[in-house]
């Protein structure tokens, strides 16, 4: 019978100062053979960095930066398992036969963590398979699957309790053990509402799930940085968006890519904090960028790159990112020569103001641009104007000489836009026109499907928020000064 041995050696004196992990392995096998190591680092599997090494000699030496607790995932002969890696552990892999599935024993510090997790996935290996899950999601009705679900969940919390070496198990493995079993219950329930949408484009509408099952799940329990390297926390955040984006929607199915994706990240960015906030954003705007507009693409990555301070995911998304925004300067050629009035990008997107002359957002950086797209026949755009007046008067005066209350009007014509201005009191404020009403350049560009839409763009000229909150929301107030005070 071939044996397999794979040592994982980690040296704590060299990872204190280097954070390097050594891994030895030794096979009984013929040499020629790869095996792989990938740390789940980002969360983002096409990002996350995998080593290879060839066996020479029947041997292979890993060398890994390691600078926290982190999930493995060891590949050999297409087969993978993962694994639980901690600076200075010291483990010792021995598998009896070719498959890694089969008869794995461990020796060394860490050994105790990765029994649990093998023995874990080999006991409770359905409530974790997707496809499993997503069949039974699909066969059973909210009550049964829920009564279902909470029953495996004492099942595994209780497991987890019993188990014989649970005191010896390092902090950082007890922590994502429980946030496993706990978040593997959560995400599944607000799954399940979408999933069944999703099985069929004729159903237009998400069922919601009954109050009662959600009144555990606030967003005390979506912000939790110590969860991101627990799958089913990743996986519960993304259905908590996704769901509760699809409740603001009044439950009805986006019809666009891009609106989609604004309204996520708009109730993302108000809602989730952190390191959370920001995988989230880029998980997703990694998944979805090639199928929304260029200008989404940008003012996306524009504000993960806002909420990172460019850091790592900015870096890894660039180019992707890049290639999609440039397919705006093609589209935008034919635009602009079919219509002068209208420019390529943001910047270039032009306004008429009350005495005739075009003025583009670029014109207004260097001042907080608070803009209120509007129309004299909309009647909840009139009703929003009151509350705007009383928002302007919040301000002091040294404020409102770094703001601009924009008010946009989409009407047909220039003397109904003119009329509507003096009848709403408006003309003390910047007015601008881009007639077309739903044709008009500005509402294709932005993809406004209603009015009214709000916006807010900082002092650099970055559009931070293409939903922001109404005049009526008294928090509106507070995102105003945050950009101000920037």
């Amino acid at each position: 019978m071939k044996k397999l041995f794979f040592v994982l050696f980690i040296c704590s004196a060299q990872f204190i100062v280097s954070q390097n992990v050594n891994i030895g392995c030794h096979f009984t096998m013929s040499s020629g053979d790869s095996c792989f190591i990938t740390l789940d680092k980002y969360h983002i599997k096409e990002y996350e960095p995998a080593f290879k090494m060839q066996l020479k000699d029947n041997e292979c030496n890993f060398k890994i930066n390691l600078d926290k607790p982190s999930l493995a995932e060891l590949s050999y002969n297409h087969q993978s398992v993962n694994l639980w890696l901690e600076p200075n552990d010291n483990l010792k892999l021995t598998i009896a036969y070719d498959s890694l599935y089969k008869a794995i024993s461990m020796e060394g510090p860490g050994t105790v963590n990765n029994e649990f997790l093998k023995a874990f996935y080999q006991t409770f290996k359905k409530d974790y398979d997707k496809d499993a899950i997503k069949q039974s999601m699909l066969s059973t009705g909210i009550d049964v699957f829920e009564n279902n679900l909470f029953k495996e969940r004492k099942k595994q919390m209780n497991y987890f309790k019993n188990y014989k070496d649970k005191e010896k198990f390092s902090p950082a493995f007890t922590t994502y053990i429980t946030n496993l079993i706990k978040y593997n219950y959560y995400f599944q329930l607000q799954a399940f509402a979408i999933i069944n949408t999703n099985e069929s484009k004729a159903i237009l509408t998400v069922t919601p799930i009954p109050a009662l099952l959600l009144e555990d799940i606030k967003p005390e329990l979506a912000n939790n940085d110590e969860a991101l390297n627990c799958e089913t926390y990743r996986q519960f955040l993304y259905y908590y968006i996704v769901y509760n984006t699809s409740k603001l929607n009044n439950y009805n199915k986006f019809t666009d890519n891009s609106i989609s994706m604004e309204k996520k990240m708009g109730f993302t960015n108000q809602t989730i904090q952190g390191k959370a906030n920001i995988y989230f954003i880029a998980s997703f705007l990694n998944d979805n960028v090639a199928v929304v507009s260029p200008f989404t693409a940008k003012h996306i990555y524009e504000l993960l790159s806002y909420n990172e301070k460019n850091g790592e995911y900015t870096k890894l998304l660039k180019q992707k990112c890049e290639q999609r925004m440039k397919a705006k300067v093609t589209e935008d050629k034919s635009t602009a020569a079919a219509n002068p009035s209208s420019g390529g990008t943001a910047d270039g997107v032009k306004i008429m103001g009350t005495d005739g002359k075009y003025f583009t957002f670029d014109d207004l950086k260097g001042k907080v641009v608070y803009v209120d797209f509007w129309a004299s026949w909309c009647g909840p755009c009139r009703g929003q104007f009151p509350f705007s007046k009383e928002l302007h008067k919040k301000f002091t005066p040294k404020q409102l000489k770094n703001l601009v209350f924009l008010y946009i009007s989409i009407d047909k014509t220039e003397e109904i836009w003119k009329k509507a201005i003096e009848q709403n009191g408006l003309g003390e404020n910047r007015n601008g026109l881009v007639p077309g009403d739903w044709s008009s350049d500005i509402v294709k560009y932005f993809q406004i499907n209603s009015i009214p839409r709000y916006m807010l763009i900082d002092k650099k000229g970055n559009f931070v928020d293409l939903n922001a909150k109404r005049p009526s929301d008294p928090a509106v107030f507070d995102d105003i000064v945050n950009l101000l005070e920037k």
